[in-house]
This record gives C-alpha cells, structure tokens and sequence, in this order.
C-alpha cells in the first residue's frame, strides 16, 4: 500500500512533464533555427535580466582598468616597502659593526687598565721588600730561565718570566732587556707592554 501510492504520483507527474514537452516541441518544431539562436541569451544579458542597476553600474566602470591601476600602485608600494627594509638592514648592520667596536675597544682598555695596575702592584711590593729578600730566592730561578730560553728562543713567556725575576731581584735594566724581547716575539700581549712601560717609568726614577 505504501509503495503503489508514491509510485501511483511518480507515473501521473511523468505523464504531466511528457505532456507539458510534447506540446511545447510541437511549437519549437515551427520556429526556424535563426529565431532559436536569438532567443539564447547570453551570460551577461542573464544576469542583467535580474540585476539591471548593478549590470549597469558595472558596465558604466572600467573595471579591468581600475584593477590594473591598483596592482601597478600595489607593486610601487611593495618595492618602496622592500628597498625601505634593505636601507634599515644596512643601517642596523652599520649600528651592529659600531657596537661591535666600541665593545672591544672599552674590553682593551679594562684589559690595559687591569695589567698596569698589577704591574703597578707588583712594583710596589718589589720597593716595600727589603734588599735581602730581593736577591735571596730569585738567582735559581734566573738560571733556570736563562737554560730553558736557550732551547726555546723564540718562547716570549719565558722571557716574560724572566723580566719579572729581574723585577723582584730590583735589576731593572735586565728586567727592561727582557721585556723587550718578549714584546719583539708577542707585539699583541699587554701584560708585557704594560710591564715594559712600568720599568721604563721606573728606570726614567732611578739615579743615573
């Protein structure tokens, strides 16, 4: 019973849609193909049919023009946009160099200042120290320094020491000599240029 009734309707609605084409063929059968071929409308005529004020709207605009117009202003803003970041990238780069520089420049002169003040300490102590002291325990180490730069000449450490000994030993042209040539061997060590300033300021003291 449930199945006949939908099937009933489907049979009947399938009559009405045949019957309905049939007459309208008969019709169309009449026409000539000219007339048929007029009546098609096209795309943009079908949508003007149900949007005439905005088809109109749109066909008074040049839309394609204003289009191209806005992508052309669009890429001159995205190259002032990207040559803006590359001058900001040079110049942060620039900044960055500057930075750089004044930080290794202020880490030298703490390093300079904090070698001049051990040399300057080290000074002290060798003017406070009696003379006994000063040529008590050094001349062992003076000789095992001289034998140990006979086999490394070229050892700016060992002079280094050497010169140091000297200090402590209060023979500051020996102490100058030595600093000398360690500097000749380490241009870049500070510690040596300090100490060697040092004994050179302390000998400028010394009586002649």
């Amino acid at each position: 019973m449930f199945f006949i009734i939908p099937f009933g309707i489907f049979i009947v609605s399938v009559f009405a849609v045949a019957l309905v084409v049939g007459r309208k063929f008969v019709y169309l059968k009449k026409l000539s193909p000219e007339v048929v071929e007029s009546v098609v409308p096209e795309q943009e005529s079908f949508w003007a049919e149900f949007f005439p004020g905005l088809a109109a709207y749109f066909n008074s605009t040049k839309i394609r023009q204003y289009r191209l117009d806005f992508l052309a202003e669009f890429e001159k803003l995205l190259r002032k946009l990207r040559l803006a970041s590359l001058r900001f990238d040079a110049a942060t780069n620039q900044l960055i160099r500057k930075v750089r520089k004044s930080v290794v420049h202020h880490e030298s002169i703490i390093s300079s200042e904090d070698a001049a003040a051990q040399v300057e300490q080290e000074i002290k102590t060798l003017e406070s120290a009696s003379g006994n002291d000063l040529g008590k325990d050094w001349q062992e180490e003076e000789h095992k320094l001289i034998i140990e730069i006979a086999k490394k000449p070229k050892n700016a450490d060992l002079y280094k020491q050497l010169g140091g000994v000297y200090m402590k030993m209060g023979e500051w042209h020996d102490a100058l000599e030595s600093f000398k040539k360690a500097i000749e061997l380490d241009p870049d060590d500070e510690t040596i240029r300090n100490k060697l300033a040092r004994v050179t300021q302390k000998l400028g003291k010394l009586p002649g």
